[in-house]
């Protein structure tokens, strides 16, 4: 495909950037406890850098030392200190052409105690800030005197950063943060001269921006993270978005636009269930009143779907940032015209949920993202000298081993029972919305290809087999075995497997269904089925989706109530009847019927450790990853091929 814009020059300000390709701040947990960067995350942005990307705007950063930190680990600006601790992430970044941006933060109403020294969280009035799946937050309101403190460090942090030799700074004046918190009706109830009216709600972030451009270079860029929408009650909704950004322009060189709050953090950091380009409308609505270039996060998945936005004309330049967590060297790659070796973001959430969970940041299809300075490329040791390595298993987590065995110097051979490579990826991507890991198969199949990687499909892993190419290594990445449970009836022909579902082998429609797992997969199943089906969801723990990242989590369960799903929690499945499933309540045991024409079992797999042990016994050395070692998701397959590959 003919990229006529992705790859054209752009300007902001004075600044030309070679492309209009930004990777957009997201949160790493990469630095240390007093805001400065460390090695591990100049090299993460040194080689999103290196890749192609035009622009590069870093995690939000911090102007207070006292408040306002939203992140355990968090980068800072608001002193000398930590100047020389920027610098060599903007040279880092500068060495490969690309240019910077420091987000200037605040996180107002959004900064837990906790992470603020047990201070109170500030915000421009006291509303009670509660959302589901973490801690109430009580802000006081700030006064005058904060918030001239504040317009002063916001000026200063600008100023730390054009010492750092960054190209420009952002004030993060969107998702809920302090900015935006006076910006909007929903968080700002001030009757002085900061609230009332858009203007009055605007004077905060005026004030910086007008102090930062009073004292930075004339061709240092200024530029604002703003919302189009926040989609919440009360809140700015895309007319008043527009509004703001009119009365911003004359303070800006450029928008950055995005959208939502925390209390609507689907919209926010949106899981797999938005579609590309979903935020067209908006971002297009702000474009066309203001003349100044707009940057826009669209969840973009593709460089030709980028490229069409930039035909489209709805931004100016297209906002990437999961995408280069997940593959740092697309834009090389879309050049040199192998968009099919681009690996690209499922909408997982994983690498929000590592981060949140105070965890260095952590991708599902790159395990190498953030941990560069361990795993790198150039960390090898390229000691196969042409060895074979047996792979026994062609899913996610058998192909990254294989990919990582070949660039050591091995000859990976792969030997798949199936007649595909997949493995449960593929099953996972028959649910709604989860078409992104099919892709993901399709990239890993191109990276076999391209490297020269051995595959044999529809045939099994034997002892025998394996034997015949006298291999130095086995890795076992075969899954595991289905869970059958021990209960009356579950070998009725009532009684299907995941398998059977999502690979289309029966389809249903107008039938009572219970789905017997509520886990990831369980809840995926009944989203396939609850179209045509009356579905309930029967889960032994008191929670279903225990293992699914929150916001992604309550975005299913909401399309799950939508299509009027049952999700019956405590409780165990006791038999299998004609027409009904026998359930256990827990705890107290009691037994109740429930109605169900159809029985589908999703309650995983489990370890073949008897298989584990024949391949033991028959060589020197076995390496276990993915399910067959113990079930879990996509992201830990991954992580454990590389981490258990890299020394072999």
């Amino acid at each position: 495909m003919h990229y006529e814009k992705l790859f054209e020059k752009g300007t902001i300000g004075r600044l030309e950037l070679r492309n209009r390709v930004v990777m957009t701040a997201m949160g790493t947990m990469l630095g240390d406890w007093n805001g400065c960067s460390t090695p591990e995350q100049v090299r993460f942005y040194e080689e999103r850098a290196k890749g192609g990307c035009g622009l590069i705007i870093p995690e939000f950063t911090s102007v207070d030392p006292d408040s306002g930190h939203c992140n355990r680990i968090q980068l800072g600006i608001w002193d000398a200190r930590q100047i020389s601790s920027f610098e060599r992430i903007c040279d880092a970044v500068h060495r490969h052409g690309a240019k910077i941006f420091v987000q200037l933060h605040h996180g107002g109403r959004e900064a837990p105690p906790a992470i603020n020294g047990g201070r109170q969280a500030m915000a421009p009035s006291v509303e009670l800030n509660s959302v589901i799946g973490r801690d109430t937050i009580l802000p006081r309101e700030m006064t005058i005197e904060d918030i001239d403190r504040l317009v002063g460090l916001f000026v200063q942090a600008a100023l730390n950063a054009q010492a750092a030799g960054a190209d420009g700074v952002e004030i993060h004046g969107a998702h809920g943060y302090l900015l935006q918190q006076f910006m909007s009706p929903y968080t700002n109830k001030r009757t002085d001269e900061y609230g009332g009216s858009m203007e009055n709600r605007c004077r905060f972030i005026v004030r910086i921006l007008k102090g930062i451009r009073e004292v930075v270079e004339p061709g240092f860029v200024v530029g604002a993270r703003i919302n189009g929408n926040d989609f919440v009650e009360g809140g700015n909704d895309q007319d008043a978005c527009v509004e703001i950004a009119k009365y911003l322009e004359p303070y800006v060189d450029y928008f950055n636009v995005s959208c939502g709050v925390y209390a609507s953090a689907a919209t926010m950091i949106e899981p797999c269930y938005s579609p590309e380009g979903w935020r067209s409308g908006f971002v297009k609505a702000i474009k066309s009143q203001v003349s100044v270039p707009i940057i826009a996060v669209n969840t973009v998945k593709h460089p030709q779907f980028a490229e069409q936005l930039l035909q489209e004309g709805v931004s100016d330049f297209v906002g990437m940032s999961r995408m280069h967590i997940a593959d740092p060297y697309l834009v090389q790659k879309t050049m040199a015209g192998r968009e099919d070796l681009i690996r690209k973001c499922l909408g997982c959430m994983n690498c929000n949920k590592s981060v949140v969970a105070g965890r260095t940041l952590h991708c599902a299809l790159n395990p190498v993202a953030g941990h560069e300075v361990t795993f790198g490329d150039d960390k090898l040791v390229k000691n196969g000298n042409g060895r074979k390595v047996a792979i026994v298993g062609g899913g996610p987590a058998g192909m990254q081993a294989a990919l990582l065995m070949k660039k050591r110097g091995f000859e990976p051979v792969i030997f798949e029972a199936s007649g595909t490579l997949g493995g449960s990826a593929i099953l996972a991507s028959k649910a709604p919305c989860k078409h992104m890991a099919q892709e993901f198969v399709d990239t890993q199949i191109a990276e076999m290809q391209e490297y020269g990687i051995e595959v044999h499909l529809n045939t099994p892993g034997t002892v025998a087999r394996i034997q015949t190419i006298e291999p130095y290594c086995v890795v076992v990445a075969c899954g595991g075995n289905q869970i059958i449970p021990g209960v009356p009836g579950a070998d009725r022909d009532n009684v299907y497997y995941i398998e059977d579902v999502l690979l289309g082998k029966v389809q249903f429609a107008g039938k009572k269904i219970a789905v017997i797992g509520g886990g990831h997969v369980g809840l995926e199943v009944a989203h396939y089925l609850c179209a045509d089906n009356q579905v309930t969801v029967v889960e032994m723990q008191k929670e279903v989706g225990t293992s699914i990242y929150r916001t992604a989590k309550y975005k299913l369960l909401s399309l799950l109530q939508e299509n009027g799903v049952e999700i019956l929690t405590q409780h165990a499945l006791a038999g299998v009847g004609e027409g009904t499933v026998e359930l256990k309540q827990l705890p107290g045991g009691e037994t109740v019927s429930v109605d169900a024409d159809i029985v589908v079992m999703a309650l995983g797999n489990r370890p073949d450790k008897a298989y584990e042990d024949k391949l033991a016994a028959a060589f020197d050395k076995v390496v276990v990853i993915g399910d067959a070692t113990k079930a879990g998701t996509m992201a830990d397959a991954t992580k454990a091929a590389y981490e258990k590959c890299f020394y072999i």
